[in-house]
């Protein structure tokens, strides 16, 4: 019960936190938005932050996934083997992306990065321009994310989502004093620089611990080879959204100016809004997977695992049709001012609403991936995720003729909830009652009936012509009326688990 109360008292801090930097996130996306609208300049940077930024960031964190049990392992021998470890994996990956570094170069250079994108003369050398700022980033961010494995390790969970913080402060001030539509490839390299300051929040937990990196390339460690093929599959699995988006911008990208911004912005909310709960879980648990699964057998360890996904599925349930639902008031009263128009918030909240129906599969993916890397499995996500992707693509090219790109999104919607679903078959398939399947369904149901009922409303007062104050006021009473109305219609249907232990921890904390 106390390693419970831990537990819950870790997640809550870790999701305060991420609570926290998504929103200045969002803050600095709005002022973006503001700036730059949906132009094709703003697609101009939107495509290179996705293929060089958004792209490593995502590859660092599946090596920093990767990391963790490599690294909690040789903590239990003691801090001197964990820092070698570490020391060596850091290494190895800076080396080697500096050498992808010079690759991306030549590629720039010598590639037809035109032809790809359908770019001519000085599109094409504002593109190359921003790539090339963006990809010096590449080593910077492998660092940092290895070492926030190490952190993570030594049990600061909170400290992925904290180290965004000055990050974020640094573009908003930017965004608010000095940003403009002729100052776009300043801003690229102001995102880039800010990278320096996450770095810089690592270094006190660092200092803290007395952590001492010890570099070196020891090619032949058995850690190392564990690590590669640990990081390869978790770089497809872990990241598996990434894929789809990039393939719904290439998919959009031929569908006019304004089109790539649109996914752009919808991924920018749907991003935060469904990794911070998502993720702030699965940061928290996964070296308790580990310990889990070392101290219990497995079908323990499965029931521990469903449990986990059942009280967080009850929670995005509600989330994932509301956010669905209110999508457009939300792109207005986030977005919709200078340059992104009425025209811009119809097309982003087309996308994000669609983006928002695919939280629940995306939520079992995460956390079934790091169950099952626990266990040392990689083939089974590995080919689940590959199924996820192959059905993205393929409705993507059965819908790309009609030029929408609120399909594209309901496609990738679509793939990730079959690949939660079959994650679901797979992972569970022989052990009977691990996972509550019965209360799933009523909670879908559940979800099902506020979603139409909040679809309803939005349609009534998206006549009215209101302040965005007042839409917000709005909106956000109606949000917490449909999660107390779905909360009331589980109980009713007898699925009182989660609201019981919810309860009992409210009425803790009165007395």
């Amino acid at each position: 019960m106390e390693q419970n109360k831990k537990t819950v008292t870790a997640i809550s801090l870790v999701t305060a936190v991420t609570l926290v930097a998504k929103l200045l996130g969002v803050i600095r996306e709005a002022l973006q938005a503001d700036a730059f609208g949906t132009t094709l300049q703003f697609d101009l940077y939107s495509t290179a932050y996705n293929h060089t930024v958004y792209l490593f960031t995502t590859l660092a964190y599946a090596l920093c996934v990767a990391a963790v049990p490599i690294i909690s392992k040789k903590l239990a021998e003691g801090r001197e083997p964990a820092e070698r470890v570490t020391g060596n994996l850091i290494s190895v990956c800076v080396v080697l992306s500096l050498f992808l570094c010079g690759v991306g170069y030549l590629l720039i250079r010598f590639a037809p990065i035109g032809r790809w994108f359908g770019l001519t003369g000085e599109n094409l050398t504002k593109l190359q321009a921003y790539l090339r700022i963006c990809l010096a980033t590449l080593p910077l961010i492998v660092l940092i994310y290895l070492l926030v494995a190490a952190m993570q390790s030594m049990g600061y969970y909170s400290l992925q989502g904290s180290m965004s913080l000055p990050y974020n402060l640094a573009l908003i001030v930017f965004l608010a004093f000095f940003a403009s539509a002729e100052r776009m490839e300043e801003y690229v390299l102001a995102v880039c620089l800010a990278w320096l300051l996450q770095l810089a929040m690592i270094l006190p937990s660092a200092r803290k611990e007395h952590f001492r990196l010890r570099p070196a390339l020891r090619l032949k460690d058995p850690d190392l080879r564990l690590f590669g093929r640990t990081a390869l599959v978790t770089l497809f699995t872990t990241s598996i959204f990434l894929w789809c988006y990039l393939a719904d911008t290439n998919t959009v990208s031929t569908y006019g100016d304004g089109a790539v911004s649109g996914v752009y912005y919808a991924d920018k909310l749907f991003t935060p809004v469904a990794t911070t709960l998502i993720y702030s879980i699965s940061v928290v648990l996964f070296p308790k997977f580990n310990m889990e699964f070392t101290r219990t057998g497995e079908q323990e360890y499965k029931r521990y695992v469903g449990g986990t996904l059942g009280n967080t599925l009850f929670v995005i349930l509600p989330f994932s049709v509301l956010f669905s639902a209110f999508s457009l008031p939300m792109i207005q009263v986030l977005f919709e001012r200078g340059n992104f128009d009425r025209a811009s918030s119809a097309m982003t909240a087309g996308i994000f609403s669609m983006y928002a129906l695919g939280m629940a599969g995306f939520c079992v993916l995460d956390i079934i991936n790091k169950a099952y890397y626990t266990m040392r499995k990689t083939l089974a996500p590995l080919l689940i995720n590959g199924v996820v992707l192959a059905v993205n693509l393929g409705l993507n090219q059965l819908l790309s003729g009609q030029e929408k790109p609120g399909l594209i999104a309901l496609a990738t919607a679509l793939a990730l909830s079959v690949g939660g679903l079959l994650a679901l078959l797979c992972f569970f398939r022989r052990s009977k009652g691990a996972f509550p399947v019965s209360r799933l369904l009523k909670e879908l149901v559940s979800a099902a009936v506020t979603g139409a009922l909040a679809y309803l409303c939005a349609d009534a007062l998206s006549a009215l012509e209101q302040s965005k104050l007042l839409m917000l006021a709005e909106y956000a009473v109606l949000g917490v009326v449909g999660i107390v109305f779905y909360g009331l219609l589980c109980w009713l249907l007898g699925d009182r688990e989660a609201i019981t232990m919810m309860l009992g921890r409210f009425r803790k904390g009165r007395t």
